[in-house]
C-alpha cells in the first residue's frame, strides 16, 4: 500500500497537528504482493497525526475480488482505528456523501482563500509570429527567390 508515503508527504506531519489534512482511500482491500504498511498500522497512523480518513471499498456485487470479510475489516480499520469514515456501495451516492463530509470539516472555517492570477497572454505572441511572417514574405517578394 502506498499509505507510508501519503502520510509522511504532507508537510510538517510531526509537528503541526493542528492543520487539516485529508486522505480519501479506495481499494478493495485485497493485498497483491507485499505490503509496506498493513492498513491497521496506516489506520493508527492517520489517527496518531490527526488525519481525515475516507475510505471506500465496493461491494461484493461490484468487484469480483471483493469478499464481505474484507469489507469487514477494512471497514473495521477505518472506523475503529482512525476514527475514519467508511462507504461501500453506489458510487455517485458515496461521492456526495463523502463530498458534504468533507466540506463539514474546519477546512471550510478557513477565512482566507488563494487567488489565481492569469498573466499570460498568447495573443502578444501570435502578433508577433504574424508580424514576422508578413515581413517575411513582403522581403520573398522583393527578392524574388
Amino acid at each position: 500500500m502506498a499509505w507510508h508515503g501519503t502520510i509522511y508527504s504532507f508537510p510538517d506531519i510531526k509537528n503541526n497537528t493542528e492543520r487539516t489534512r485529508i486522505i480519501l482511500f479506495a481499494t478493495d482491500n485485497v493485498v497483491d504482493g507485499d505490503e509496506i504498511i498493513s492498513l491497521d498500522e496506516a489506520c493508527g497512523l492517520c489517527k496518531q497525526y490527526n488525519i481525515n480518513l475516507y475510505a471506500y471499498c465496493p461491494t461484493v456485487d461490484m468487484n469480483k475480488y471483493t469478499t464481505q470479510k474484507y469489507i469487514d475489516s477494512y471497514r473495521r480499520a477505518v472506523e475503529n482505528r482512525a476514527n475514519g469514515k467508511f462507504y461501500t456501495g453506489d458510487l455517485n451516492q458515496m461521492s456526495t456523501n463523502m463530498v458534504n463530509e468533507i466540506k463539514n470539516t474546519k477546512t471550510s472555517l478557513l477565512k482566507t482563500s488563494k487567488k489565481t492570477y492569469v498573466t499570460d497572454h498568447p495573443e502578444i505572441i501570435f502578433v508577433i509570429i504574424m508580424i514576422l511572417f508578413i515581413t517575411l514574405i513582403i522581403i520573398e517578394k522583393r527578392i524574388k527567390l
